[in-house]
């Protein structure tokens, strides 16, 4: 039992985790036919089979049998309970039902079940079965060991369940942030860590000293910022910015709109240095012209954000600044406004 237990907890793969455990669970449980499932996103009777020691037969066309699976009724009643077949219906009744005879006619001579359903909130379930061939009833003392170790099997398909949401998370950021240059920390209304794309700690590491880093691994100044949102998220932070050689770090926070789970997002963003705009330019330049000029080297959609302009704007900006200086492109307004300065 001690095996298995430190099984259950050995990996964060469901089938890895699951299929190990199954194979010392049947040393302490014998049975001819066992299976592990949990239910999927897409409906309770959708299931991932971990742990299939059963013929392929029967998993074929299982959803329509789910109304007639009497094993599959009587857990769902009493979840994380462990129930023998006699406690689910009558011996007669048994050999009546659907599951029964559907068994027999895949060549697997049911005879004894027991199982449990487990549970540990309402956004998913998993089942636990083993099946005997064989008119040898399940004993108490098997159920004892089954009822203590169910537990553990809920722990670990939670656990296997939340670090796979984790990480889908964290691939789900990825692609929406990779094409804007972001990288980003997800903080649930605590201010525990949800989430976080893959290249955040590297950025931070970049920008930072290790010295900087708390235990959690965020700057001292990132952190107190996190507190802040917590004691009151409702009130809208400045960015923080971080100067470097040739670029600076802005890292805001915002909050999320309805997420379960989770409350607010920072972000963190490398921002190319403004260009120094030669003096005779200011002359020439109007004020909105100047702003962005200044921001050449950021793409467009950064300086409509940081301006509070659109894009459009930006475009005609540019147009009108390269007729009244005489350049052609951005390239040229960079390589000039570097030489002139």
């Amino acid at each position: 039992m001690l095996d298995l237990v430190a099984e259950l907890g050995g990996s964060l793969d469901l089938h890895e985790v699951l299929g190990h455990a199954y194979g010392l669970l049947s040393q302490l449980v014998p049975a001819d036919h066992g299976a592990l499932c949990v239910s999927r996103p897409e409906g309770h009777a959708v299931y991932d089979w971990a742990v299939a020691e059963m013929p392929e037969r029967f998993f074929q066309g299982y959803a329509e049998m789910v109304p007639h699976d009497f094993v599959r009724i009587a857990v769902a009643e009493r979840p994380n309970e462990v129930l023998r077949d006699t406690e689910m219906l009558s011996r007669a009744s048994m050999e009546r039902s659907f599951l029964y005879n559907h068994c027999r006619d895949i060549g697997m001579q049911l005879e004894h079940v027991m199982a449990v359903m487990l549970r540990d909130d309402p956004s998913w379930h998993g089942g636990l079965i083993l099946y005997r061939d064989k008119r040898i009833a399940f004993s108490d003392h098997e159920r004892e060991i089954l009822q203590k170790l169910s537990r553990h099997f809920t722990n670990a398909v939670k656990n296997c369940r939340l670090f796979g949401s984790m990480a889908q998370r964290a691939s789900l950021l990825d692609g929406v942030l990779a094409g804007i240059g972001h990288e980003a920390i997800v903080f649930n209304a605590s201010g525990a860590e949800v989430a976080r794309t893959s290249s955040a700690e590297k950025m931070l590491r970049a920008w930072f000293k290790p010295t900087e880093l708390d235990p959690g691994g965020l700057p001292t100044q990132l952190a107190d910022r996190v507190t802040w949102m917590v004691k009151d998220p409702y009130t809208p932070r400045e960015p923080y910015w971080r100067g470097g050689a040739l670029a600076d770090l802005k890292v805001s926070i915002q909050r999320l709109p309805g997420g379960v789970g989770a409350s607010f997002v920072m972000l963190l963003e490398e921002v190319p240095q403004l260009v120094p705009i030669p003096l005779p330019w200011l002359r020439i330049l109007s004020s909105a012209e100047i702003k962005v000029a200044e921001r050449v080297c950021w793409d467009n959609a950064l300086i409509a954000s940081e301006l509070s302009i659109t894009e459009l704007t930006v475009k005609k900006h540019f147009s009108r600044i390269f007729d009244k200086l005489g350049i052609p492109n951005r390239a040229a307004l960079i390589h000039m406004a570097w030489r002139q300065r």
